[in-house]
């Protein structure tokens, strides 16, 4: 059902308060993490040109190319530039000069934009793809690519990271359930090997670094595991706890794409002038045994039904969340995590109990489209949440994993990315290798 309420003043101020309420974060608050943009930039998407559901990985001296795209709030069109950045495996700044890994010069100015078209919320869609003709990337590795106005490249209003791979070793992974026992119904076992015929390795332990990641998760990434076993032109790594994820389970999802028709889990759709809010049906703990259902394992979908341009006539609409719950932790917190937040642990998505109703709620901005999320619940001193206290434990959840492949030899002044790995928990179909 949707109400139409004249109460301007009110969610005008609302409206005011959650934009300018938001915190900017450093980098890196909870784990390794990337990824930062400023209040007045939303829907931040890094992907393959062409493949809007793909991680930012390519190939290096291959045509590939990435797609950069985002909306900005500000009223007016901002003079922005971008610059890319190279990292180590743990995202710290390398020492490399510019022209070590870039073949161009940088900055380079933002160049493709356009408005918002009949939408409540006016924004600026800006697009960038690269490499281009400013910029060729020189070396493999982890890279940030961050966006400023002109003369403030100190103060970015995002950083996103990306990956380019040499694609010099080949990664065999077996994901499977734990022959733990205990924990063989709640937890998923990565195993996989590392064929490096092409590569020569004195000393794997040391030159060889791998870095596990579930879906898109940074707060449970596994890392620094040494091979177990050293063969000719092969690394093993085939542990039975060290590699051990919470298999979790199928994401929640939420379809925003039209303002006129409630769909499934959306109680109402109500239009306080002059924007939309959806409140949600409140939210339940996982039921007992597992169901599987399709999703995008935590990623979503900008779509709208009644326009044709999602880029710039999807609108932003306030999405009303409630979970009850008995009584509020005293030793943590409990947020709502997939990429409609950016993967992220912080004040932006995390939510507050109110007594009244004794339930955990958070209201979000989100733009119409296809979302999948999850409860996370994070526990006081600790960066790793946990996924079990209301989405369940299931070894057999369908789960997107990528395990990439650093070596720093003593003859290298950087770490290499030698090769990417992106596998399903699920599928039986030859997994992808770069």
């Amino acid at each position: 059902m949707i109400y139409f309420l004249q109460k301007n003043n009110f969610y005008n101020f609302l409206k005011i308060f959650i934009l300018s309420t938001v915190v900017i974060f450093p980098l890196n608050i909870h784990g390794t993490n990337p990824v930062f943009n400023a209040p007045n930039i939303r829907t931040v998407q890094l992907h393959k040109t062409g493949w809007s559901q793909s991680k930012p990985i390519i190939q290096l001296y291959s045509p590939e190319k990435l797609t950069l795209s985002f909306d900005d709030f500000s009223e007016d069109i901002k003079d922005y530039q971008y610059s890319i950045i190279h990292c180590s495996s743990d995202w710290e700044t390398t020492d490399l000069i510019q022209t070590e890994y870039i073949d161009g010069f940088m900055p380079n100015p933002l160049l493709e934009y356009d408005y918002s078209f009949n939408t409540t919320f006016e924004y600026i869609h800006y697009k960038l793809e690269f490499p281009n003709e400013d910029i060729r990337l020189k070396l493999s590795g982890n890279y940030i690519i961050q966006v400023f106005e002109l003369g403030n490249e100190e103060k970015p209003v995002l950083t996103r990271p990306f990956f380019v791979s040499e694609g010099k070793v080949k990664v065999i992974p077996e994901i499977r359930y734990t022959v733990n026992s205990a924990l063989r119904e709640s937890m998923q076992e990565v195993n996989f090997s590392i064929l490096h015929p092409n590569l020569k390795l004195t000393n794997p332990n040391e030159e060889i670094k791998v870095v596990i990641q579930q879906n898109g998760r940074w707060d449970n990434q596994i890392k620094d595991l040494k091979p177990l076993f050293i063969r000719d032109n092969e690394l093993s790594y085939d542990y039975n706890y060290e590699n051990l994820f919470d298999g979790g389970n199928e994401f929640r999802w939420l379809d925003l794409r039209s303002t006129k028709y409630a769909a499934q889990h959306v109680q109402s759709i109500s239009f306080f002038a002059p924007h939309y809010h959806f409140t949600l049906y409140p939210d339940k703990a996982y039921e007992k045994s597992y169901f599987y259902h399709e999703d995008f394992n935590g990623n979503y979908v900008i779509d709208v039904m009644e326009n044709r341009d999602p880029e710039i006539e999807a609108d932003y609409v306030y999405v009303h969340f409630t979970l009850p719950n008995a009584q509020p932790y005293k030793n943590g917190d409990l947020y709502i995590t997939g990429a409609l937040s950016d993967w992220q642990l912080n004040d932006r998505n995390k939510m507050e109990y109110d007594e009244a109703s004794r339930s955990y709620q958070l209201t979000m901005l989100l733009k119409q489209g296809f979302y999948n999320y999850q409860y996370h619940y994070l526990e006081n001193g600790t960066q790793k949440a946990e996924v079990s206290e209301y989405e369940g434990n299931f070894g057999q959840t369908d789960n997107d994993y990528v395990i990439y492949v650093y070596l720093r030899s003593p003859s290298d002044f950087y770490d290499r990315l030698v090769g990417v790995n992106l596998s399903n928990s699920l599928k039986s179909t030859p997994p992808v290798s770069r």
